[in-house]
């Protein structure tokens, strides 16, 4: 029996060797590599330790740019440079492709936290990571065609990546780096050791960063950990040490023990020791923990419509990015229970099959960026039951017009989150791109806008620079 294109076929034995045993190299060189395109890298490195045959077949471009391309959304790659081959490109940004992987990463700067997005340059052969930032023009103020008294605040967001100030760069080791390194005790600080990150400008500077792995920890009560619980993740990691994250509880010691859903990032100031040279001194240092989202919660479906990364305007904190999370229904859509009324047409039926669909369960909304008052991986709203039981209206009003209103509980807090509590709100659901927030209380309605993600993942979707001046 063998292995073909159309699955597995049954092969004349007179074909086959005569013995009585039957090796993977016995193979015609097609179906060994068929074979092989299957393996994942670190099976490919196994065969390719069999037997000599294997080893050249595994080393094959045709597996490892695959692979490469695996973690690189966004981008077509056509040549491993800086390396010569696909697989010295793999090995040299081992174990760092999930860094690309999953692109958005949030971290947990004080209050604030920041938003950055991860990729790949081919032209440099470089990972790297900048910082997504949104800014909005000045805001006009509408009253509200169904209540006067209330203020619509004005948003058109402008969303850009930080491009002059990387906050994360990953040069590809030279395989002569890796060859010579290849002792177990630097396989074991390949994992655990912090990675020098050559940052722009960081010598005018004086400021300094660090690469860190970090290692999953196992969820008890009370643990301060990121990402937080209001976050969906299927790791979590500590994000507060005593020892400033050098203790080996911190880093992974082998390859198993890599977390690829969080990284840390270590920064300082170095100020020079004046004309007679000697050591510099070490000033401000701080480390900051970064986590990622699956990419199940923010992609939207058919379901799940608001699912994604939103900006949205917060008054003078300006603009923030947020996850709109729909959790998944703890019973599958019925579609048999949606029974046609005696007078609804065949249309009328399927448009209230698909908004039944659609408009069940919740929403939350939780800062992935934050201010003073809400801090970054807090709910800033949640609209508990988008289907009956949450039903208010469908507006009328001509700014608004068809739009789904639902009941929800707008999150606010005292600067440095005390007293938070819950205010009664209401979410105007626009369209699936976007949406606005009634807070009731304050008398002011502000929207939501989704972030098209993909579009900064590519240097080719980035602006032309402007021009120097002299």
């Amino acid at each position: 029996m063998i292995l073909a294109d159309q699955g597995l076929h049954y092969a004349d034995a007179s074909i086959l060797p005569r013995t009585d045993h039957y090796y993977l190299s016995d193979l015609p060189t097609e179906i060994i590599d068929h074979i092989l395109s299957f393996l994942s890298p670190f099976d490919l490195a196994s065969v390719s330790s069999t037997c000599h045959l294997l080893s050249t077949r595994s080393k094959s471009d045709l597996y490892w740019r695959r692979h490469v391309q695996d973690n690189v959304p966004g981008s077509q790659l056509t040549s491993p440079y800086p390396c010569n081959t696909f697989q010295e490109l793999y090995i040299a940004h081992d174990p760092h492709w999930f860094l690309t992987k999953y692109k958005v990463w949030f971290c947990d700067y004080f209050l604030t936290g920041k938003l950055i997005i991860t990729r790949y340059d081919p032209r440099r052969g470089c990972i790297e990571g900048y910082r997504l930032l949104a800014e909005k023009p000045q805001a006009t103020f509408d009253p509200w065609e169904a209540d006067d008294e209330v203020l619509i605040h004005s948003f058109t967001p402008h969303c850009q990546l930080h491009l002059d100030q990387p906050v994360l760069h990953l040069d590809a080791l030279r395989l002569e780096s890796l060859i010579t390194t290849s002792g177990k005790t630097s396989q074991l600080q390949r994992f655990n050791a912090e990675t020098p990150m050559r940052i722009t400008d960081r010598s005018n500077h004086g400021v300094f960063s660090n690469f860190l792995l970090a290692r999953p920890v196992e969820v008890h009560p009370n643990m301060n950990l990121w990402p937080p619980p209001t976050i969906p993740a299927h790791q979590r990691v500590r994000n507060t040490s005593q020892e400033a994250f050098v203790g080996s509880g911190h880093k992974p010691q082998k390859r198993s023990e890599v977390c690829e859903e969080a990284f840390r990032i270590r920064r300082w100031m170095e100020m020079s020791a004046g004309i007679n040279g000697g050591p510099g001194v070490h000033l401000g240092e701080e480390v900051y923990t970064y986590a990622t989202l699956d990419p199940k919660i923010y992609t939207p479906t058919e379901d799940k419509p608001y699912r994604g990364i939103w900006v949205g305007d917060y008054s003078g904190h300006g603009c923030e990015f947020l996850l709109m999370n729909q959790p998944d229904d703890e019973e599958p859509f019925d579609e048999a229970k949606v029974v046609q009324r005696e007078y609804e047409t065949q249309d009328e039926w399927e448009a209230r099959k698909r908004e039944e669909r659609i408009y069940r369960g919740s929403l939350e909304a939780i800062k992935l960026t934050g201010d003073p008052n809400v801090p970054r991986g807090e709910y800033t709203f949640i609209a508990d039951d988008l289907g009956r039981a949450g039903y208010v209206r469908t507006a009328t009003e001509k700014r608004f017009a068809g739009a789904r209103i639902v009941q929800s509980r707008g999150h606010i807090a005292a600067r440095m989150f005390r007293n938070d509590k819950y205010i009664e709100s209401q979410l105007i659901m626009i369209s699936h791109n976007r949406l606005a927030q009634y807070w009731v209380g304050f008398g002011h309605i502000s929207f939501y806008e989704r972030v098209d993600i993909d579009r900064f993942i590519s240097h080719l979707n980035d602006p032309t620079p402007k021009p120097k001046s002299k």
